[in-house]
């Protein structure tokens, strides 16, 4: 078995080697959609959708506020489209990890909670700016805290600092946590308060691969 695994990896790295990059990543991105469909193309999109959505909708030339840091993934993907990334990681040794990756980069790690951070963070930034919600409890090493999500919270504190800011984004993850059918999510505000959160300050709403996305561009 060990070496049956040997050569499957020698010969993924062979093929590697002799294609063009180009070419390997439409096969990857091939094979990610093909897998995503057997799931019927519901929730869980895999990053590469999550990619899409956020090049779809980010404000060019503007930070970005992440909550959840996990493994990095998305804070890399953005740190090399956006000038700064802001991104909260509550969990240790994530921090850490993220820490050790993304030193020296540009991306500013705090270790606590959204809750705490957002503050003194919020009203050190003007002008446009994206947020990306995904900082909610989602087993695993992820971070449990006093609640499993706090998007209110983070959405009340946004609120407080919406002066400060010229062109907004703000996309929520797991939008199907927030739906009333889901009561294993108490600590889940409903999609309703997430639309007339929106409605308020005349944000453009709408839901895209378990994404919920506010926008104010004007």
């Amino acid at each position: 078995m060990n070496l049956l695994i040997y050569i499957s990896q020698s010969m993924k790295s062979f093929i590697k080697a002799i294609l063009p990059k180009q070419l390997i990543k439409k096969f990857e991105t091939y094979r990610i959609i093909k897998k995503w469909g057997k799931k019927n193309f519901l929730e869980h999109s895999p990053q590469m959708i999550k990619e899409f959505v956020f090049e779809k909708y980010g404000i060019d030339n503007a930070p970005w506020v992440e909550t959840g840091t996990f493994q990095g993934k998305t804070t890399n993907f953005l740190k090399e489209r956006y000038p700064h990334v802001y991104t909260i990681e509550p969990e240790i040794k994530l921090y850490k990890d993220a820490l050790k990756r993304f030193i020296g980069k540009n991306v500013t790690l705090y270790n606590d909670v959204s809750e705490k951070v957002f503050p003194n963070l919020l009203k050190k930034l003007s002008g446009d700016v994206n947020f990306w919600l995904d900082g909610h409890y989602s087993e695993g090493i992820t971070f449990k805290g006093d609640k499993d999500c706090p998007v209110e919270d983070e959405l009340n504190i946004i609120e407080a600092n919406l002066n400060n800011f010229n062109k907004i984004t703000i996309l929520i993850d797991d939008v199907r946590c927030f739906l009333a059918a889901n009561s294993d999510y108490p600590d889940y505000p409903s999609i309703d308060y997430l639309v007339d959160w929106a409605r308020r300050f005349n944000m453009n709403w709408r839901i895209e691969h378990d994404i919920f996305i506010m926008q104010k561009t004007k």
